[in-house]
């Protein structure tokens, strides 16, 4: 694995992206099994905001059984996949709803970020490769999701700064709902934190999630491996 690959491979605390290491271990909400912390502080800080969606989570991963063995297996590998990926989907996430400008912050209320992939042709097991990212309204259906799933989201408050950024990833029918917290601060913070806007957001997305990435990524994956919370 290379470098770039290893840095955007670790999987990341779902309140301040934190990276995980050898040192620092990340547990898991005891009641939904899907939002990872680094620690009890991020996730009573995170509370207020991962509690309408914490039910939902749990709602739908007790469904798996009935949905087969292939689905829940795909969820195990999204949501797997998604923990190592949070701060390269925040990165492109933002850039496709504009957020380093203000006048477009009402767009992370009203759209979700999501991801489609494919099973790599490597055949191994959980590995995926980009097939396409693109925002999405939130009253869109989306397949793979519980029917109940758009009416939550829609119920989810924010706080000051505090917003509730909408992430799906999907893989055939298997859909990994992933709401995560981000502090919109001023523009200017999102230019410090995360760069200039990037136009070309989704090519690299694609190179990172394939493991083609450029030498002119490598900036990119810096900020990305030291990107800790928007404030």
């Amino acid at each position: 694995m290379s470098l770039s690959a290893e840095i955007l491979a670790r999987p990341s605390c779902a309140a301040c992206y934190r990276q995980e290491t050898k040192e620092l271990k990340h547990r898991r909400c005891a009641s939904c099994q899907q939002a990872a912390y680094c620690s009890k502080e991020c996730q009573k800080e995170d509370w207020p905001m991962h509690k309408k969606t914490c039910q939902l989570q749990r709602v739908n991963r007790e469904s798996l059984p009935a949905r087969g063995t292939q689905v829940r297996d795909t969820m195990s590998d999204l949501k797997k996949w998604f923990s190592k990926h949070t701060q390269l989907l925040v990165y492109a996430a933002t850039n496709a709803m504009k957020l380093h400008d203000r006048a477009n912050m009402r767009m992370i209320q009203t759209h979700m970020f999501v991801i489609i992939l494919e099973p790599a042709p490597s055949g191994i097991h959980g590995d995926f490769v980009y097939e396409l990212a693109t925002l999405r309204h939130i009253e869109d259906p989306i397949d793979g999701l519980p029917e109940d799933a758009r009416a939550v989201l829609a119920e989810i408050p924010s706080e000051g700064d505090q917003h509730r950024l909408i992430m799906v990833v999907r893989s055939g029918t298997a859909a990994y709902l992933a709401p995560i917290t981000v502090n919109l601060g001023s523009s200017l913070q999102h230019v410090r934190h995360l760069g200039p806007p990037d136009d070309n957001w989704q090519g690299f997305l694609e190179r990172a999630i394939n493991g083609t990435t450029e030498a002119k990524d490598r900036i990119k994956i810096l900020l990305l491996h030291t990107m800790q919370r928007f404030c």
